[in-house]
């Protein structure tokens, strides 16, 4: 039997996004004259001409839903990592030693190889620069410096890991003058639905031509007769890991020659119970010590998650998560006083209850909040349930308030493991005792911007004035929870963008996720943009033989010197 918990712990916890308010960063004259030079240079006007060209707008579509078709739920991302690695040597010319990453999960060099246990999928592709080749180049434990730019490749639904026989999800077709569909049955049942060759690759039917009209917006593809696509993973975020994907392809067409190296991953385990491995991985952070070693010597980080065009992530919502297993054993008989792992359960909530954040306390405090999110036991016939299964969420902005509301929940799991055994005079470890097992332990860590003078924010603001797409006057400093956080914690500057753009789009981690082609020369525009981000914090080689030297300096921040294998 599973049972959904409501509580008023938290009603806001259901919001990802805290409000606050703008800021407006200092550029230093390297930035604002690297970007003018950067974006006069031939190569970089090239890119920019084929990025927002008709064949790459439909490129960036297509591959989009030959890649979010693959199902790949968090922790199992396999199929979709080998796929992009077969694209990337096979069809968008880089050579085998380029990609960096492998099947297996391991990457060389880095600093944590494994987390929960289990092998980390990341795909990462190599774009050389020139730094290394300097008779003065700094490195660290022989780790040149690196700058990352990264989307996720991994998404909710479908679950677990179908059958090798069965690996895609259907793509299937509907009005967007229609209903959103409310069941499965009826998903299925939509009679349009994209094709793909024996090679999955699309194939350019009628039915393909109905999926690519681009939009600007919903309301025009609703004037328009524009169509939902459903498929997982579309809107959030293969759209964004499509177009990230399309910056290393068009670097190596267009030769373009960072100073620092840049290496473009697709990212695993952002979603879920996917814990950031990808990113812990890459930056070498174990959630036991709470510190990452940045083994690899990463000096700058630009994520594309966001799934609202134009929009920004520049502060990091922290969140531990439990999952906590009351067991007891098995041969309880009809009438018989022992403990019961369902009120062992029961207690640990009704404790987790009374607690309170400063928050709860006085609204002025920083907003954190934790929930009881679910409890599940199972119902096993003619007996009472002998395990239950508790998750508690807690999140903040900042992390000193989330370790503190930690400090408080932890110990109450089990408190009330105690408790009920001693009801019945046992101990725990004693033969009819309840037992607890931690499942499962999740750590995003928070963080702040103390400024918004960084290169990362730097960046942002001007290759946004620069390639004149998204210029806005003042960064909101909301806060969101993703990839960002794991480099913002291990002190590497970073800042989230949109790139893929949808004209609309919604069902979000759900079987029937979906969303429509937004405008396709903005969207060039971005992934250009995205590429100058990068290219302002690495450095880069001009075609005139001059340089626009690093924006930031050649060593990665990091927080330890232990590694982590």
């Amino acid at each position: 039997m599973n049972t959904f918990v409501p509580t008023a712990l938290a009603a806001a916890l259901c919001s990802a996004v805290f409000a606050a308010s703008a800021a407006v960063p200092v550029i230093t004259d390297g930035v604002s004259r690297g970007a003018a030079l950067i974006h006069a240079d031939p190569a970089m006007q090239a890119l920019l001409a084929e990025a927002t060209s008709e064949e790459a707008q439909k490129w960036r579509f297509n591959t989009l839903l030959e890649l979010a078709r693959i199902a790949s739920p968090s922790r199992f991302e396999m199929r979709r990592q080998a796929e992009i690695t077969r694209r990337l040597v096979e069809e968008w010319g880089f050579a085998p030693e380029d990609v960096l990453t492998r099947p297996d999960g391991f990457l060389k060099g880095a600093g944590v190889q494994t987390v929960d246990g289990k092998p980390v999928y990341n795909v990462c592709v190599r774009i050389p620069g020139t730094y290394g080749a300097r008779p003065d180049a700094v490195s660290y434990k022989g780790q040149l410096p690196k700058v990352v730019l990264e989307g996720h490749i991994d998404t909710v639904n479908p679950g677990v890991l179908p059958p090798a026989e069965t690996p895609y999800e259907a793509v299937k077709l509907q009005k967007v003058s229609d209903p959103i569909v409310k069941t499965r049955e009826e998903l299925k049942a939509l009679a349009l639905e994209v094709r793909f060759d024996k090679n999955g690759k699309v194939i350019e039917d009628e039915v393909w031509k109905k999926a690519y009209h681009r939009f600007n917006d919903l309301e025009e593809a609703k004037k328009k007769g524009g169509y939902r696509i459903y498929v997982p993973g579309f809107e959030d975020a293969m759209i964004n890991t499509v177009a990230v994907m399309q910056v290393a392809k068009l670097m190596k067409k267009h030769n373009i020659r960072p100073v620092y190296d840049i290496w473009v991953c697709g990212t695993t385990g952002e979603e879920g119970k996917g814990n950031l491995c990808g990113m812990k991985q890459l930056y070498g952070y174990s959630q036991e010590a709470g510190k990452g070693n940045n083994a690899l010597n990463i000096v700058a980080n630009f994520g594309a998650d966001s799934t609202m065009p134009g929009d920004a992530i520049v502060n990091y919502i922290g969140s531990y998560r439990f999952e906590i297993k009351y067991t007891e054993p098995a041969g309880w008989k009809a009438g018989e006083a022992r403990p019961s792992a369902a009120m062992a359960m029961s207690r640990a909530i009704a404790s987790i209850s009374d607690l309170k954040t400063a928050w709860d306390l006085d609204k002025k405090a920083e907003k954190t909040t934790y929930t009881v999110g679910v409890a599940s036991c199972n119902d096993p016939a003619k007996s009472r349930s002998t395990n239950c299964t508790l998750m508690v969420d807690m999140r903040s902005p900042t992390q000193a308030p989330l370790s503190a509301i930690r400090a408080q929940i932890e110990p109450e799991f089990k408190k009330a493991m105690d408790a009920e055994n001693a009801k019945y005079g046992l101990k725990t470890g004693d033969k009819n005792a309840v037992s607890m097992e931690l499942v499962w332990f999740g750590d995003r860590p928070a963080y702040q911007r103390p400024h918004y003078n960084d290169i990362a924010m730097q960046a942002l603001w001007q290759a946004s004035k620069t390639a004149g797409i998204d210029v806005i006057d003042k960064v909101p400093e909301r806060a969101a929870s993703l990839n960002d956080n794991v480099p913002a914690a291990v002190g590497v500057p970073t800042v989230n963008t949109n790139v893929g753009t949808n004209a609309g789009g919604g069902g979000g981690h759900t079987w029937y996720e979906w969303g429509i082609p937004g405008n396709g020369v903005d969207e060039g525009k971005r992934v250009y943009r995205f590429l100058m981000m990068g290219l302002l914090a690495s450095g880069y080689n001009l075609a005139d033989g001059s340089v626009v030297e690093p924006n930031v300096g050649p060593m990665g921040n990091r927080t330890t010197e232990e590694m982590f294998k």
